[in-house]
């Protein structure tokens, strides 16, 4: 089930079938380098399909699949979870792309993409991003769509920066 259809991209509900694409991002140690949970064997990749669905049943979001409107090439992961950072409670996206597919400007429209869907379909007031100061292409990402740095903490043992958009 597509969620988001920009320019370029479809971006989509998780399903079984695309463990192996997902292996090009989760199981990648350079696209994983920034995440608090790692690199991911075929059985985590498994769960991480199944935590999704859980995701939509009961959010409605989650993490979705980003493929190539046009080539049908799959590109990588976007989505929105909730987690405790901090005191708050925040709503925050997340993006992984498979490193053939890095540099085309693919974070910044899926970005565009989900928060528009965001607003819209979940009527959410913000959406936050956390990341590692030293990821500076996620940096460079948040600073094109228009969310603005808000306070450093910890999120999962981790030092992050915290960048919010109001929708």
């Amino acid at each position: 089930m597509t969620i988001v259809e920009t320019e370029r991209l479809s971006i989509r509900k998780i399903t079984n079938e695309d463990a192996i694409n997902l292996s090009k991002v989760l199981a990648d140690p350079i696209v994983m380098q920034y995440s608090t949970v790692g690199v991911h064997s075929e059985e985590q990749i498994y769960d991480y399909i199944t935590n999704c669905k859980n995701q939509y049943d009961l959010n409605g979001y989650g993490h979705w699949a980003i493929y190539n409107s046009i080539t049908s090439e799959f590109v990588g992961v976007c989505g929105l979870n909730k987690h405790k950072v901090g005191t708050d409670d925040v709503i925050h996206i997340n993006y992984r792309l498979a490193t053939d597919q890095q540099g085309k400007g693919y974070a910044v429209e899926s970005t565009f993409g989900v928060l528009d869907f965001a607003k819209k379909s979940l009527k959410l007031k913000a959406v936050h991003a956390l990341i590692e100061s030293a990821n500076v292409s996620s940096v460079k990402v948040v600073n094109r769509t228009g969310f603005k740095f808000i306070k450093s903490s910890v999120f999962r043992g981790v030092n992050v920066d915290v960048y919010q958009v109001t929708l």
